[in-house]
C-alpha cells in the first residue's frame, strides 16, 4: 500500500479536488492513486492538475513531442507506474521499441529534433554539465526560446514528479482496493448498527 493514505472521493470536501480525483478515476490519468494522495492538500492537487493540463495539452511545443519526452523520462527513469501510461506502455512492452528509445542517439527512428529534446532531458535529469555551449547552440537553432522554456519545465515537472511518486510505494489498482475496503467496512458498520 502507499506510504501516504489515499483520500477517497467521499472524504474530500473541496469540490474542485474531488472533481479532479473523480476525473482521474474515470480516465485513468493522471494516476488516480497519486491524485488521491495529492488530495490531502487541495492547493497541491490544483497546482499539479492545472499545470499538467496546460503544459501537456496546450503550450507551444507539439503534444507528440511532449508525450515522447514523458515516455522517455518514464522508461529511462524506471518509473513502472508512468511507464504503463500512454505511448510509454507501447514502447515499454516492445523490446525493440524499448531498445530504440533507450539508445535514441544511435536510432534511425527519431528525428534530430526529438533526439535533441531527449539529450536535453538527459542533461536536466542526470547531468546538467551535458548542457554545454554546443548543446545550447543546437537547442537555439532547433527550438525557439519559448519552446526551450516549455521543454525544460516539462522535463523538470515530469521527472521530479515521477521521482517523488516512486517514493510513495503506490501501485495501480490500490485506490480501487481502498474504495472497496471502505465500502465493505461501511456495510459492516451499517449492518452492525441495524442489528443492535
Amino acid at each position: 500500500m502507499a506510504r501516504i493514505s489515499f483520500r477517497l472521493p467521499a472524504e474530500i470536501d473541496d469540490d474542485e479536488s474531488r472533481g479532479f480525483l473523480e476525473s482521474a478515476m474515470d480516465q485513468g490519468k493522471p494516476g488516480p492513486e497519486f491524485q488521491a494522495i495529492r488530495a490531502h492538500v487541495p492547493g497541491v492537487m490544483r497546482s499539479f492538475t492545472k499545470t499538467r493540463d496546460w503544459i501537456y495539452h496546450e503550450g507551444v511545443l507539439d503534444f507528440d513531442l511532449k508525450e515522447l519526452i514523458r515516455a522517455y523520462i518514464a522508461i529511462s527513469g524506471d518509473c513502472t507506474y508512468c511507464s504503463n501510461q500512454g505511448i510509454a506502455r507501447t514502447i515499454n512492452t516492445d523490446e525493440d521499441e524499448r531498445f530504440e528509445i533507450l539508445n535514441y542517439e544511435r536510432s534511425d527512428k527519431y528525428t534530430p529534433r526529438q533526439k535533441l529534446a531527449m539529450r536535453y532531458a538527459d542533461a536536466i535529469m542526470w547531468n546538467p554539465d551535458l548542457a554545454d555551449d554546443a548543446m545550447w547552440k543546437d537547442l537555439l537553432t532547433e527550438f525557439t526560446e519559448p519552446e526551450i522554456v516549455e521543454l525544460g519545465y516539462w522535463v523538470g515537472f515530469t521527472f521530479g514528479g515521477q521521482r517523488w511518486l516512486r517514493t510513495l510505494g503506490s501501485k495501480q489498482g490500490q485506490l480501487q482496493e481502498a474504495i472497496d475496503a471502505a465500502a465493505a467496512s461501511a456495510m459492516v458498520a451499517g449492518h452492525s448498527s441495524v442489528s443492535d
